[in-house]
């Protein structure tokens, strides 16, 4: 068993790879004592969940709850959202900021699924097989990878841990995901690495943690619950800023 040092110095040549599940344990473990299980306020109807996740994309989180809530209060059917003049969608969404691209793509999202469904209803994807609903959300409109996973794991019920930015720095700290910056082939390579019973809990408590403990700068390590484990909470502690 490499010692701290050792590990610190090889971190860079690290491959993700389905290790250390016992330590995976202890840090979802820990991360479940402190966090819950924070659904993050995602709603469990797919076609909802899959416009709310399209609106928290590049920007904070009280920006999209704010946008979401209000879009669904001024246009209350998807219907009526898919019909409406783009200008007045755009308005909507200014808070959550990207609003031009985030009207076009809800707006083409929704025509997709009522032309190959007929309707606005997504319910058959819950008979589908998890490689079945990925290739299907990501045949949509603008929707990648991360954005499926976010639906098949809070509207779907699927063993999922999308990577999102958070998931990859904390994974990444641990020395659990190599020194790299995050990629579509690096997060999905991370996800697969994990037990498939530990990654929805995994995905909503390094969600929590991010946003409150380990943030990009300025984490607070000497609170955090995973200090022991982390191969980087000396370095950022006395550096005082995010490694």
């Amino acid at each position: 068993m490499p010692n701290h040092v050792d590990a610190m110095k090889t971190r860079k040549s690290y491959e993700v790879k389905p290790s250390g599940s016992k330590r995976l344990r202890e840090v979802e473990c820990r991360l479940r004592a402190a966090h819950g299980q924070p659904r993050h306020h995602n709603p469990a109807d797919p076609i909802d969940d899959l416009i709310f996740v399209v609106l928290s994309r590049m920007t904070q989180e009280v920006k999209y709850l704010r946008t979401y809530q209000a879009l669904r209060e001024e246009m209350p059917s998807w219907d009526v959202v898919m019909d409406a003049p783009a200008n007045n969608l755009e308005d909507l969404l200014q808070d959550a900021g990207l609003a031009p691209t985030k009207s076009r793509q809800i707006k083409a999202i929704l025509k997709e699924i009522e032309a190959r469904e007929g309707a606005l209803d997504l319910s058959r994807l819950r008979a589908l097989s998890d490689d079945a609903v990925e290739a299907y959300l990501t045949s949509l409109p603008g929707v990648a990878r991360k954005t499926a996973r976010c639906v098949m794991l809070y509207a779907l019920d699927r063993d999922a841990c999308p990577v999102d930015t958070h998931v990859w720095r904390i994974m990444r700290r641990l020395g659990i995901a190599p020194e790299k910056s995050w990629s579509e082939s690096n997060a999905r390579r991370l996800e697969e690495a994990i037990p498939r019973s530990l990654r929805c809990s995994l995905h909503v408590t390094l969600i929590a943690h991010g946003r409150s403990i380990c943030r990009a700068r300025r984490p607070l390590c000497r609170e955090c619950v995973l200090s022991a484990l982390c191969l980087s909470a000396d370095r950022v502690s006395s550096a005082g800023h995010a490694a």
